[in-house]
């Protein structure tokens, strides 16, 4: 019996269920682990962007996760061990297992994305490429955007060269140290499991002042922001990339 569309059931037992379909989309690659809550959430967006009246009508995705990889920040900021390699070889483990295209759960990571895309061959949708285009047709009036993310982006510019038709708003480096690395990075900061008062307070006290230094939406450009804020705690337009970055996996994959 072959296996063609329709064409045959799966025989458990004495029941059967099928019919089981031929593949016809990619599949979407995840190289995650920077951080595995980030990653976890980023994989609830990819489910939640794919449209799908049952299991099987869902696209294939494939989660690598190592939180092995050393830290990106760490790297740019003060020369620690590079996390190319370590990101090659999850590539490696994602095109191995089938994935086709990719994207990162990880903004920093994205300053390591011209590297990593010479050294595969699989195709990967970077986050900062969708957010400019989602602004564009979208928000086309906002030009000021508040960065809510790591020192290690800050430095490599990440966004100031992704984003050139925008006015990037950073807060002071007084603020960036006190209230947005630690609400990353702090003892009781989001990447120690921390989900709470503590980094909500930190985070929305610099959202607050980027919106007072004239930013017209605030990006969450570190994926561990969303775990600890949202829409709902301000009053200014809030961007999460990994949003705009899951629906975009998802429709590259069904338009082949």
């Amino acid at each position: 019996m072959g296996l063609r569309a329709w064409g045959i059931a799966i025989k458990l037992g004495r029941k059967y269920y099928g019919p089981i379909m031929e593949k016809t989309r990619k599949t979407i690659g995840v190289l995650g682990g920077m951080g595995p809550e980030a990653t976890a959430m980023f994989f609830s967006k990819l489910v939640e962007a794919d449209t799908a009246g049952r299991d099987q009508d869902h696209i294939h995705i494939v989660v690598e996760c190592d939180p092995s990889i050393p830290d990106r920040t760490a790297h740019l900021v003060s020369g620690g061990a590079d996390p190319l390699p370590a990101m090659i070889r999850s590539t490696e483990r994602l095109e191995a297992a089938g994935a086709e295209i990719c994207g990162i759960p990880c903004m920093t990571a994205h300053a390591f994305l011209p590297r990593l895309r010479a050294a595969t061959r699989l195709r990967f949708v970077s986050a900062l490429e969708v957010l400019a285009e989602r602004l564009d047709s979208e928000h086309p009036s906002i030009r000021k955007l508040g960065i809510l993310a790591t020192l290690g982006s800050r430095q490599a510019r990440i966004y100031e060269d992704n984003l050139p038709g925008f006015e990037i708003l950073w807060p002071s480096a007084e603020e960036h140290s006190s209230l947005v690395m630690e609400a990353i990075y702090g003892k009781e900061g989001i990447k120690a499991g921390n989900r709470g008062e503590k980094p909500k307070a930190l985070l929305l006290q610099a959202a607050e002042s980027l919106r007072r230094t004239g930013a017209q939406a605030i990006v969450a450009g570190c994926t561990e922001v969303p775990l600890a804020i949202s829409q709902e705690d301000l009053d200014v337009l809030f961007l999460d990339p990994m949003d705009i970055l899951a629906r975009a996996l998802v429709d590259a994959t069904r338009s082949g």
